[in-house]
């Protein structure tokens, strides 16, 4: 019974995490989504808008327009800027942020973000059209209550290019007539689900303190703002925060499946996530202006997390800290804590050796299910159509392993020996990973001080043991298991070894409510082991790639101009191709273009290549320092994009562009670095001048250097858009979409 439940807990695990309906009807002072989508719909056409193209110069036209309706006066400020962020790629562009102000003119300002392109191959309708409706929505509502201090609506152009006109922004704030005070940055990397605060800048205290003020049902948790911070994800908050601006970075992320395709429309943006990015925005943007700015960067930092998404409960860090250490030693003192006759326990050493047991073996028990099914699938991401299947699979697996080791570790242990070290085991690793990254120890806390609670009223009122252990367990499962889905959601079912772990780790203080299995009970093990197999096998015949869930697969026409040999290749990996598609093409018949992965699969067609990008020398000197300095020109008539690969032997140090100079990273023995890139994106790409300065070179490496120069077009020949043609409806063009490539070597 207990195993059926918890089962049934996993399998509407995501149900917390559903948003309310979209209201019919909303007072005046409510975030209105129908007129928000409207707007939206006026503002974006269906056509992917790239940076610096004829197609974002129209929706920007539309965008003013909206601005203007609202009863503002938006302005432009343009600028060529590059974004050099890796250290080993710089991007650069011509950008047009837009801005506009509400409120008086004298202080700091409330700057509202959000960014106005899109990626090549998408219409932006969720990235980041959802941040331009919720924002002109909240435009409307700011000319109805005029705020008491600065607001500054910022729209930046370029950030899908390299975060360009946040970049721009930040070096250019003269150019702009108000402070920042704070920023609330809006994004989407999908097109559904609730919209989640994942990002604060440090100290997060007052930021935390009064978006938690929003009136919207709140998603947020500590552990998943200190995971993104690791994670080499980047928004313009990112920047704003290097700039050391403050502020907090609002996202819908579920729905990754349409995130940068060409499915991202507004037909599959989810109105209930709209809105609920809506009210979280408009609520955050009230209590903003309606605080204390002046302890932001000296109120230290709040641990915090949701609770099913109805609660929201943080701590100052340290705070947090200590009351984890103090669960951690309550679980201890359980282990062999003092009898009512006197005395202390026996350790249960049996009992002890459990929960560690089943996280090792449910990590090794998953990854081998992930090896086991891949031999039988050629997809790369067999689950992605059907995740659930594969998750049910690993989750099962784990409990199977869970009755096994109730089985055969501690078939005698009581219940309360079982709480105590299912408990021990998951606050050990709870304090370990805080201390490490104390955004962690909230979610580690809230189900921790459940479970001492639940262990003082079992211990004193004996009869109700079950039912304490009971609510220590479905609070832990409401803490966890909605936790996993958003790991799901945002990182994959790729890790699966993680995935076991995790559900080992939740389901161990979780087996006293099932107490010791005796020999007698092998039977529970059986129903475990058939659903297991059952989730296993649906996720080995299950179709990889559906029309909701589909296959990214990109098309690439190569020309390589120097040996006159041209191939187009298909950007997914072999085994994932659809049949029509695979049987055209082989693998490793042509070698992929430089920066593509290898072995994709391919085919030979016509030489017929648009006039290639080159590069012409426009100077070359050598400073007395012996730094070299080489100016270049680009030729690429209606390109996309130009793309300069210099090997890291070269030693570039830095690249100018626009006026400005932005450096690279150096080499070290610690991070090889094989490549530096530059690239120059929109229609100032033909035409456009670089400096590179390279770092001196000793007189025995001297010698002719060979840098390659690519040209990037958003169209295919007709040999291989025959091929793109048969993309069938389970596919989709993601980032830059079909592309025609020329390469040539430069060398001088």
């Amino acid at each position: 019974m207990v195993f059926a439940v918890l089962l049934a807990l996993f399998f509407f695990r995501a149900a917390p995490l559903e948003l309310d309906g979209v209201r019919t009807s909303n007072a005046p002072d409510q975030f209105d989504t129908p007129r928000a989508v409207e707007r939206l719909g006026r503002v974006l056409d269906g056509t992917p808008h790239p940076v610096d193209s004829a197609a974002l110069d129209e929706t920007r036209a539309r965008l003013l327009q909206e601005i203007r309706a609202l009863g503002y006066a938006p302005e432009l400020r343009a600028h060529s800027v590059c974004q050099a962020m890796s250290g080993v790629a710089a991007r650069c562009a011509f950008v047009q942020n837009i801005f506009f102000t509400a409120g008086p003119k004298d202080g700091p300002a409330l700057v509202l973000a959000a960014h106005y392109d899109s990626v090549e191959a998408s219409p932006g309708f969720g990235d980041d059209g959802i941040g331009l409706a919720v924002w002109l929505e909240v435009a409307h509502h700011l000319k109805r209550e005029p705020p008491s201090r600065p607001v500054a609506f910022l729209l930046t152009d370029g950030e899908e290019t390299g975060l360009l006109g946040a970049q721009a922004f930040v070096d250019n704030q003269d150019d702009y007539p108000f402070t920042v005070g704070r920023i609330i940055n809006l994004e989407a990397r999908g097109v559904t689900g609730p919209a989640m605060m994942f990002e604060t800048g440090r100290p997060n205290a007052a930021l935390v303190s009064d978006w938690a003020k929003s009136g919207a049902r709140p998603f947020s948790n500590s552990m998943m703002t200190a995971v993104y911070e690791l994670l080499p994800n980047s928004t313009d908050l990112t920047v704003f925060l290097n700039a050391g601006f403050n502020g907090v970075n609002i996202a819908i992320s579920d729905g990754v499946e349409f995130y940068h395709t060409n499915r991202d429309d507004l037909a599959e943006l989810d109105r209930a996530s709209v809105q609920h990015m809506g009210d979280q925005a408009l609520g955050a943007t009230r209590a903003f202006l309606a605080s204390d700015w002046s302890a932001d960067a000296s109120a230290g930092d709040l641990v915090y997390s949701d609770i099913g998404s109805r609660l929201f409960v943080s701590l100052p860090q340290v705070f947090g800290l200590v009351l984890l250490g103090l669960c951690f030693g309550a679980s201890a003192m359980l282990l062999v804590r003092p009898t009512r006759s006197g005395g202390w326990r026996k350790l249960d050493v049996r009992a002890l050796l459990l929960p560690p047991s089943l996280i090792v073996a449910s990590g090794i028990a998953a990854l081998a299910l992930q090896q086991a099914i891949s031999l039988f699938r050629p997809d790369t991401a067999f689950w992605m159509a059907h995740p659930q299947a594969f998750n049910m699979a690993i989750f099962t697996l784990t409990l199977l392993l869970s009755a096994l080791a109730l089985l055969r570790i501690a078939p005698g242990s009581s219940r309360e020996t079982l709480y105590a070290s299912g408990w021990f085991w998951f606050l050990i690793v709870g304090m370990g990973l805080s201390f490490a990254v104390p955004g962690f120890s909230m979610i580690f806390l809230i189900p921790g001080l459940v479970f001492v609670m639940a262990g003082a009223a079992a211990w004193l009122l004996p009869r109700f043991q079950l039912i304490a252990y009971s609510i220590a367990s479905l609070f832990l499962a409401l803490i966890f298991f909605p936790l996993i889905h958003l790991l799901d959601v945002t990182m994959g079912l790729g890790m699966a070894a993680m995935f076991g772990v995790i559900a080992a780790l939740v389901l161990a203080p979780m087996l006293a409510v099932i107490g010791g299995i005796g020999s007698g009970k092998l039977k529970v093990a059986l129903p475990l082991g058939l659903v297991s197999l059952v989730a296993s096998v649906l996720t080995m015949i299950a179709p990889a790639y559906s029309i909701e869930r589909p296959l990214a697969l990109n098309f690439t026409a190569h020309y390589d101009i120097d040996e006159g040999q041209a191939a187009v290749f298909a950007g997914a990996r072999a085994g994932a191709l659809p049949d029509a598609i695979r049987t055209q093409l082989s693998v490793d018949a042509h070698p992929s273009p430089p920066g593509a992965q290898p072995g994709l699969a391919s085919k030979a067609i016509a030489f017929n290549p648009p006039s290639p990008a080159t590069a012409t020398v426009l100077s070359d000197t050598t400073a007395d320092d012996g730094k070299r300095t080489i100016r270049l020109q680009f030729s690429a008539p209606d390109a996309r994009q130009v793309r300069v690969r210099i090997p890291a032997t070269d030693m570039p140090l830095s690249i100018s562009f626009g006026g400005a100079e932005y450096p690279f990273r150096i080499n070290s023995s610690e991070q090889r670095i094989e490549t530096y890139v530059i690239d120059i994106i929109g229609r100032g790409a033909n035409g456009a001048t670089v400096e590179v300065t390279l770092a001196p070179k000793p007189a025995s490496s001297a010698g002719k250097m060979g840098w390659l120069v690519q040209g990037y077009w958003t169209r295919l020949p007709p040999d291989a858009q025959k091929l793109a043609d048969a993309r069938p409806e389970t596919a989709v063009k993601i980032q830059t979409g079909d592309v025609s490539v020329t390469t040539t070597k430069l060398e001088f």
